[in-house]
C-alpha cells in the first residue's frame, strides 16, 4: 500500500499566505480604561507572570516568550515549551519574538537564539564557536533583503537556519534594533549606531546620558524615537533631544514601545502607560494594573492589542462598543439608578448615594445622598433650573443649588417614585409604589384602586405625541381618562398579569412596552404582539427602550443591552415569519455570542436612559454607560482552523504532514485535537468538524474549549478528518483544515478472506441441502406445534400493546386514543338507558381540567417537579371518580372525566369536590416547602338538549367543555364553569355562537351560567 501522508490544507497554504487586511483598530478616541480587556496569567496557563515578547504567526497562534519560556495561545489554551520538554529551544529566558514570510519562529533567548520551522525546534549555533556557548541574544529585526540580524553583548549577528555569524562587531552591547530602510540602527549604552552600507556611525545621546542605555528603537508620527533607561528621546537634525513632555515620559525608563495601525506609538514606562500622536501625549495611563509595567505591545490581525507586563502577565484589549464613565471621571458611588439629560445638555446621574452632574467628562457630585429623603436618586425630572429627585423614600427639589422637600408631597413621603413627567398641559405626575399622583394647580390627587388601578404599584409614564398618558403598572398598562385610570389592551391580546416596566413611542406611532417577565410587546394600532424566547429575542427584561436611525429596537435592562431590527417584530406581528433576530450586545454574565461583557442597568420606570445623536446613555451598576447605536463593528476577520494533534491509542502526534500516516490494523480508536484562531471573544467561537468516509455531515462541538473529538472502533480504509470555525460575528474560515490517513484491514477485512470465506459458506450451503432433504419432514411437524404456540403469544402480546398504547405512561391514566375508541360506544349505551329508564334530569358529564399556572411550576422548579405534580394530580382525581366512570390525560396539564348519567343538579356539587381536593393537597416537589396548586373547570352536560340525544359526538362535547374552561381561565382561575342552554335557544345557532363568544348567549337570555361563587357575574 502506498503511503499517505496527511493533508492539512492551512498548513500549506500558510507559506503564501499574507497577513490579511487590516481589521478594525482600537479607537484613537477612546480612553484606555474604556476598551474591553481580558487578561491571562500562570493561573490560565501562562508559564510565568512575565510576558516579555508578544508576535502572531501566519496561522493565527500568538506566541508569548516568559522568564520561564515560551507558550503558544489559541485563544483558549496555553502550550508551553521550555528547554526540558523542548531541547531545541536554547533558553528559558525569551527576549524577543519574531516570525518571518516562511512562517519560521526566530526566538532570542539569554542563552542563544532557536528557530521553529515545520519539522520542529532548532538551537542556532554560533558560527565558529563552541556549540555549546551560551550568547544573550536581545532583540531581532528583519532587513528589506529577508536578512535577519540579531542584537548580542558583542555586537550584531546575521541569522540563517543554520546558525549565527558576526556581522557587525561593536564595540558596546547591541540593546535595541531598528531596520530603516536599508539602514541598521543599533541601540547601545550611551549611544545609538547607524550602519549603512558596511559603514557604522556613532551617534551619541546628550552627554549627561552617557552611561544611559538605549532599550527601544521606532520609526513613527515622523519621528526617529529612542527609548531609554532615562527616558524617551527624539531624532532633530544631527542630535537627540529629550521628550517635550515632561515627566514621566522624559526620564522614566522606557521598557516597551510600538506603533498601532492608527499610528498610536504606545510607550511602556516601569509603572505607566503611555499613548502618543503626532509625538504629544494624548493620555497617560497611570494607576492601572492593565497598563503597569509593560514590557511588550503588539497589534494582532484582528486590530486586538496585546499588551505584555512585567507582573500580570498577557492583557488583551478591543474597542467594544460601550465608553463607561464611573470612579475615573469622578463618580463617587458607582452603582446609578437613574440618568436623565437636561435641557441645558447635562447629563443628570441619581446614584446610590446622590446626585451628579456630568460635565466635560467629569462628574460632579451636587447632592450628597444623606441630605436626600433616602440616599437612592432613583428617578429624575430635570427642568431648567430645577431638579425634580425621586428617591425610594418620597420626592426632593433641587431648585438652583437649593434643596427642598416640599410638604405638599408629604401623602408621597413613603413611597418609592418610579417616574416623573410633565404633561403638556404642565401638571406633573408620580409613579410610585403606593399609586399614582397628579400635582396641578396647587393641589396633589392620588389615583388608586377608586380610580381604576387594580395594583397601586405603578413604575413607568409615557405621554404619547397625542396626548395620551400611559401608564406602566405592576398590574398591567393603563391610560388616564380624565379622573379615571382605565387598563389598556386587554381586548388585544395584553395580558392583566404584565409587570410593565418600560414604554416607548415609535415614530410611526406604534407603542412597544417592557415587562418583568422578559417578553416584549408591539401595538401596531389593531392588536398587541409579544416576543420573548420563542420568538428569538434573547432573554431580557427591559427597563429602557429606543428606537435608532438605522432601524434598531433598542432593549436594555438588567442582563445587559440587546437590538432587534424593528422589520423583523413587525413581519412576525403580521404572520409573515416566527423568528426575529434579536442580538445581545452587553451582558453581564459574559454569555457565549453575548457580545461585550459589563455591568447594565438598574432599575424600571422613569429616566432609565436616553438616546442622543445616536448614542445610548443607561445608569447601570459600574457607572454610565454610552453605546454608540451606528457603532456596532463586527469582527469580519475570517479565522484559520488548524488541526493540531492526532492521539493515536493512548499516544499523541503531531499533525505532521509530511509523515506517513497509513496506520496499523489495530489502530481504531482516534483522537483529534485542533483548534480555531479568534482572539476578540474566544468563548463564542463555532467549531464544525467530520470524518470523511465516517460522517455523512458535519458535526458541531458543542463545548468550544474543549477541543478535542474521539473517533473508536473505525473501519480500515482511507479518510479525511476536515475541521473549520467561525468567529465571535459568525464569519467562518475561508477553507476547512484537514488530515489525511488510512488504516489498514486486518487479514478478515482483506478481499482474499472474503473470497475464501464464499466458498466455505457455498460447501456449507451444498452439505446442509443434502441434510435438509433428510430431515425436513421431522422440522415440519416442530415448526407447526412452535407456529401455533408462537401464535398464542403473540396474541397476548398484542393484547397487552395495545393496552399500553391507550395508556399515558406517566400518569397511568387513560389517554385520548382509549376514549376515541370507548366513548362512542358508551355514549351510545347510556343514551339507551336513559331513554328505557326515564330518570329526569340525568346526564352525562364532561369535566375538562387544565392545572393552573403550571408552566411556573416547570420554570421555577424544574421538569421533574413538574412531573411530580402530574401524578400527584392524577391520583386525587383518581379518588374522585366512581366506578365506571372515565379520567384521561388530555395533554400537557389537562386531564378529562367523563361522568356516568347522573342528576344534574350534582353539576355544583361535583365542581367543589374538584377544586377543593386540588386547592387542598400540598404537591410534594422534593423542595423544602410543597407547593399549593389550583385548577380550572369546565363542564358540559351530555345530552346538551333532552330532544337531542346523539346529535353531537364526543369531541364536540370536549369543545365545549374547552369553551367554559377558558371562561374559568379568562375570569380568575381556580374555578368552575358550565354552560346549560335554555329551552327556547336552537342547536344550530348555539353550538355556531359557543365556538365564538358565549357572553352575548349569556346576555341575549339564550344560555345560563352556572360557576363557583368567585366567578359568578356581579350586578
Amino acid at each position: 500500500m502506498p503511503r499517505l501522508r496527511a493533508l492539512s490544507l492551512t498548513a500549506l497554504l500558510v507559506p503564501a499566505l499574507a497577513m490579511p487586511g487590516a481589521a478594525a483598530a482600537l479607537d484613537p478616541e477612546k480612553s484606555f480604561h474604556h476598551y474591553v480587556r481580558n487578561s491571562w496569567s500562570i493561573e490560565e496557563g501562562l508559564p510565568q507572570i512575565s510576558a516579555l515578547a508578544i508576535t502572531q504567526d501566519r496561522q493565527g497562534y500568538l506566541w508569548v516568550g516568559t522568564q520561564a519560556g515560551l507558550a503558544r495561545f489559541d485563544g483558549i489554551r496555553f502550550t508551553a515549551f521550555n528547554p526540558e520538554n523542548t531541547p531545541g529551544l536554547r533558553g528559558i529566558w525569551i527576549h524577543d519574538l519574531h516570525v518571518d514570510e516562511r512562517n519560521r519562529l526566530w526566538i532570542a533567548t539569554y542563552r542563544g537564539l532557536s528557530l521553529r520551522d515545520e519539522t520542529g525546534f532548532h538551537a542556532l549555533p554560533v558560527a565558529g564557536a563552541d556549540p555549546t556557548r551560551a550568547l544573550d541574544t536581545h532583540d531581532i529585526v528583519a532587513m528589506p533583503s529577508g536578512e535577519l540580524m540579531v542584537a548580542a553583548p558583542d555586537g550584531i549577528y546575521r541569522a540563517s537556519e543554520t546558525g549565527l555569524e558576526m556581522a557587525y562587531p561593536l564595540p558596546r552591547a547591541a540593546t535595541a534594533l531598528l531596520a530603516r530602510g536599508d539602514e541598521l540602527w543599533v541601540g547601545s549604552l550611551g549611544r545609538v549606531f547607524r550602519i549603512a552600507g558596511g559603514v557604522v556611525e556613532l551617534l551619541p545621546l546628550p552627554p549627561e546620558d552617557a552611561d544611559t542605555v538605549v532599550t527601544q528603537l521606532s520609526q513613527s508620527q515622523g519621528r526617529l524615537w529612542a527609548g531609554t533607561s532615562a527616558g524617551l528621546f527624539y531624532r532633530e537634525g544631527d542630535e537627540w533631544l529629550r521628550h517635550e513632555g515632561g515627566e514621566p515620559l522624559s526620564r522614566t525608563p522606557i521598557e516597551a514601545m510600538a506603533e498601532d495601525r492608527d499610528g498610536n506609538l504606545w510607550v511602556g514606562m516601569v509603572e505607566n502607560l503611555a499613548r502618543l500622536r503626532a509625538g504629544r501625549v494624548v493620555e497617560l495611563i497611570e494607576n492601572d494594573r492593565t497598563g503597569a509595567a509593560v514590557r511588550a505591545v503588539y497589534e494582532d490581525r484582528e486590530g486586538n492589542l496585546w499588551l505584555g507586563s512585567q507582573w500580570e502577565g498577557l492583557t488583551r484589549l478591543w474597542n467594544g462598543w460601550t465608553r463607561r464613565y464611573g470612579a475615573r471621571e469622578g463618580l463617587r458611588d458607582p452603582i446609578l439608578w437613574s440618568v436623565a439629560r437636561g435641557r441645558d445638555g447635562r447629563i443628570w446621574a441619581g446614584t446610590n448615594s446622590g446626585l451628579s452632574v456630568l460635565k466635560d467628562n467629569r462628574f460632579e457630585q451636587v447632592v450628597e445622598g444623606d441630605a436626600l429623603p433616602h440616599p437612592n436618586a432613583y428617578t429624575l425630572l430635570p427642568e431648567d433650573d430645577t431638579v425634580w429627585i425621586g428617591t425610594r423614600r418620597g420626592v426632593a427639589v433641587l431648585r438652583g443649588d437649593r434643596l427642598e422637600q416640599p410638604p405638599e408631597f408629604a401623602p408621597m413621603r413613603s413611597a418609592q417614585i418610579n417616574g416623573i413627567l410633565r404633561d403638556h398641559r404642565g401638571a406633573l405626575w408620580f409613579t410610585t409604589t403606593q399609586g399614582l399622583f397628579r400635582w396641578a394647580r396647587g393641589e396633589l390627587t392620588a389615583f388608586g384602586a377608586a380610580q381604576g388601578l387594580r395594583d397601586p404599584r405603578t413604575r413607568v409614564l409615557h405621554e404619547t405625541r397625542d396626548g395620551r398618558l400611559l401608564v406602566g403598572s405592576q398590574s398591567g398598562l393603563y391610560e388616564v381618562t380624565g379622573e379615571r385610570v382605565e387598563p389598556l389592551g386587554l381586548e388585544n391580546g395584553l395580558r392583566a398579569d404584565l409587570d410593565v416596566t418600560a414604554i416607548q413611542e415609535l415614530k410611526n406611532g406604534e407603542l412597544v412596552i417592557g415587562a418583568l417577565s422578559e417578553e416584549i410587546f408591539l401595538f401596531d394600532g389593531k392588536r398587541w404582539t409579544g416576543f420573548g424566547r420563542d420568538q428569538g429575542m434573547p432573554v431580557n427584561s427591559a427597563f429602557y427602550i429606543a428606537e435608532d436611525a438605522h432601524g434598531y429596537l433598542w432593549v436594555a435592562g438588567i442582563r445587559g443591552i440587546l437590538r432587534v431590527p424593528l422589520a423583523d417584530l413587525r413581519d412576525l406581528a403580521a404572520g409573515r415569519g416566527d423568528r426575529v433576530r434579536g442580538e445581545m450586545l452587553l451582558n453581564e454574565r459574559g454569555d457565549r455570542r453575548g457580545g461585550q461583557k459589563g455591568y447594565c442597568c438598574n432599575g424600571a420606570g422613569n429616566a432609565k436612559g436616553f438616546l442622543l445623536d445616536g448614542e445610548l446613555w443607561l445608569p447601570t451598576r459600574d457607572g454610565l454607560v454610552a453605546m454608540a447605536t451606528g457603532g456596532i463593528v463586527k469582527n469580519d476577520v475570517a479565522p484559520r482552523t488548524v488541526v493540531e494533534r492526532v492521539r493515536v491509542g493512548e499516544q499523541w502526534r503531531d499533525a505532521d504532514p509530511a509523515a506517513d500516516w497509513t496506520l496499523p490494523q489495530d489502530a481504531r480508536d482516534l483522537s483529534f485535537e485542533f483548534s480555531v484562531l479568534s482572539f476578540q471573544d474566544p468563548k463564542s467561537v463555532d467549531l464544525r468538524y467530520r470524518l470523511l468516509g465516517y460522517d455523512a455531515d458535519w458535526r458541531t462541538l458543542e463545548d468550544t474549549t474543549r477541543r478535542t473529538v474521539n473517533y473508536t472502533n473505525l473501519p480500515p480504509g482511507p479518510y479525511v478528518f476536515e475541521a473549520v470555525g467561525a468567529n465571535n460575528a459568525e464569519v467562518w474560515s475561508d477553507a476547512p483544515a484537514q488530515f489525511g490517513f488510512s488504516i489498514q484491514p486486518r487479514f478478515h477485512e482483506t478481499g482474499l478472506f472474503r473470497a475464501l470465506l464464499a466458498v466455505l459458506l457455498a460447501s456449507l450451503v451444498y452439505a446442509g441441502f443434502r441434510l435438509q432433504r433428510g430431515a425436513h419432514r421431522r422440522q415440519r411437524d416442530a415448526l407447526e406445534l412452535l407456529v401455533r404456540q408462537r401464535t398464542e403469544a403473540l396474541e397476548v402480546a398484542n393484547l397487552r400493546l395495545e393496552d399500553a398504547s391507550q395508556t399515558d405512561p406517566l400518569t397511568g391514566l387513560r389517554n385520548r386514543r382509549y376514549l376515541s375508541n370507548q366513548i362512542p360506544a358508551d355514549i351510545a349505551f347510556y343514551d339507551r338507558e336513559t331513554l328505557r329508564r326515564g330518570g329526569p334530569g340525568e346526564v352525562m358529564v364532561f369535566a375538562l381540567i387544565d392545572i393552573d399556572h403550571f408552566k411556573a411550576v416547570n420554570d421555577t422548579h424544574g421538569h421533574q417537579a413538574g412531573d411530580r405534580v402530574l401524578q400527584q394530580f392524577a391520583a386525587i382525581l383518581g379518588q374522585l371518580v366512581r366506578t365506571g366512570d372515565y379520567i384521561a390525560r388530555w395533554g400537557g396539564e389537562e386531564f378529562l372525566i367523563v361522568f356516568r348519567p347522573m342528576p344534574n343538579r350534582h353539576l355544583a356539587m361535583l365542581g367543589e369536590r374538584i377544586r377543593g381536593a386540588i386547592s387542598n393537597h400540598r404537591f410534594e416537589i422534593g423542595g423544602a416547602e410543597p407547593l399549593r396548586l389550583t385548577c380550572s373547570i369546565g363542564f358540559i352536560e351530555c345530552p346538551l338538549f333532552r330532544d337531542a340525544r346523539g346529535s353531537l359526538g364526543w369531541e364536540q362535547m370536549v369543545e365545549l367543555a374547552d369553551r367554559a374552561l377558558y371562561y374559568v381561565k379568562g375570569h380568575g382561575r381556580n374555578g368552575w364553569a358550565a354552560f346549560r342552554p335554555k329551552p327556547e335557544a336552537d342547536l344550530d345557532g348555539l353550538l355556531h355562537a359557543l365556538r365564538g363568544d358565549p357572553d352575548r348567549l349569556l346576555e341575549l337570555g339564550k344560555l345560563d351560567l352556572l360557576a363557583s361563587p368567585n366567578l359568578q357575574p356581579r350586578g
